[in-house]
């Protein structure tokens, strides 16, 4: 790995991420937030529908009708396709739009990241806020942010294109403590092992590996063109042969590793990820895209239908909002149906559960949105905003190879981690 990255919760600010407000905003304030936005914009709601109907029919699931914001006030939950639409037919961007409608990006990664512990998880960034420049770490690990004024520009996932991004569960520790429970690791997807295998568990690269059950970071001895070892410092014995393509797959080189200073305690334990499959998934063309992605990721993630409806509850009671709660039934529904769930809060909650991105997903749902350069948002949209930005330093220092996103999940995760272990010891005291 080319370096690490060390950080703790002291180094990024003086005070504590605030936790998420629990009182729900009135639907009549967030519907004369909507309306400001749009006087804002110069558009009158019957304008706004009128557009929406010319540019994609009035029995598209994109068409927003005149009673748009009647039913909203009635507590009807706008479509994911209508929030897309906003964005197309407006002048502000798709993840814009989100925030006024109370859906917060950045919880994805935050939640990914708190939530799954015993297994490693992908971990997909979000960078929705272009008001600041992007996070920066030296070795040392003191986040900091350039004194370059902000500039407004497109929300793209480039890094997605060369990188994976993982969080190591504590059950997974093939080479600690080289890579410790709990650390987020960034990975090369372009270097995929087939030049820098080893022979041992102590040296080597170390590989993102899906295989049946799950994702685990580890070292790779290649046995033949066609059979791979999954390499433990854990165990002397090494796994049985696995056949590249149909029992394991090697997702790309662990090149940096965001290690916090308290990292948790591994454990030996052995998870059931309930998986009757003999083989890993592989696409296919009978197969709708939206529901390969579901199936395929919730098995990467070592999810059984329960266990993912078990976290969606804990989504749905962090984020104080019971659509993010999914049913078994309705888990299983997801895998089998090629349109996007109507409450945008299940497709989140989705992306939270099996460590998708979101807009990969819109993207494999068919779903039109525009997020490119547009104008900011009135000023006064921020009142509706769920958690203030953090205070960071302005001193520069060198770039991270973490997307800010990633950096700040990990960060209120290492201060969740911190004050449960501070309340633990005091009711023992």
């Amino acid at each position: 790995m080319e370096c690490q990255s060390y950080f703790s919760p002291a180094d990024l600010s003086p005070t504590d991420l605030p936790p998420i407000d629990p009182a729900q905003i009135d639907p009549r304030s967030r519907v004369a937030e909507i309306k400001f936005t749009l006087k804002h914009a110069g558009l009158t709601l019957t304008q706004l529908s009128a557009l929406s109907r010319d540019r994609f029919g009035k029995t598209s699931r994109y068409f927003l009708p005149p009673t748009f914001l009647h039913k909203l006030i009635s507590g009807v939950t706008p479509h994911v396709c209508q929030i897309a639409a906003l964005s197309v037919v407006t002048p502000h961007r798709f993840t814009d739009w989100m925030s006024i409608f109370g859906f917060d990006l950045s919880q994805i990664p935050r939640l990914q990241v708190q939530l799954h512990r015993e297994r490693t998880v992908l971990v997909t960034p979000v960078e929705t806020d272009t008001h600041r420049p992007a996070a920066q770490t030296p070795a040392t690990g003191l986040v900091t942010e350039t004194c370059t004024p902000p500039r407004f520009r497109a929300v793209t996932n480039n890094h997605d294109h060369l990188y994976l991004y993982a969080k190591i569960g504590t059950a997974d520790s093939p080479t600690f403590p080289e890579l410790v429970p709990g650390s987020i690791v960034r990975v090369d997807t372009r270097s995929k092992g087939f030049a820098g295998f080893s022979d041992d568990a102590g040296s080597g690269p170390i590989y993102l590996v899906e295989r049946i059950g799950g994702l685990t970071c580890c070292r790779v001895k290649q046995v033949d063109h066609r059979h791979i070892l999954l390499l433990s410092r854990q165990s002397p014995q090494s796994s049985f042969p696995l056949k590249l393509g149909e029992e394991a797959r090697i997702l790309g080189t662990v090149d940096t590793e965001l290690r916090p200073t308290q990292a948790t305690q591994s454990h030996d334990a052995t998870l059931d990820s309930g998986s009757t499959a003999s083989l890993l998934r592989r696409s296919s063309q009978t197969t709708p895209r939206l529901c390969a992605l579901l199936q395929t990721s919730r098995e990467r993630s070592g999810l059984t239908f329960r266990s993912a409806h078990n976290i969606s509850l804990r989504v749905a009671q962090a984020l104080h909002n019971k659509h993010y709660a999914i049913s078994i039934g309705l888990l299983s529904d997801y895998e089998t149906i090629s349109t996007a769930p109507r409450h945008t809060a299940k497709i989140m909650a989705l992306c939270i559960l099996y460590g998708i991105d979101f807009f990969q997903y819109l993207g494999c749902a068919g779903i039109q949105y525009d997020n490119s350069l547009k104008l900011p948002l009135p000023e006064r949209t921020t009142t509706l905003k769920t958690k203030r930005p953090l205070t960071w330093p302005t001193v520069q220092k060198g770039r991270t190879d973490f997307p800010r996103s990633i950096v700040e999940a990990q960060t209120e995760a290492i201060r969740s981690f911190s004050r449960r272990t501070f309340s633990r010891r005091k009711i023992a005291v």
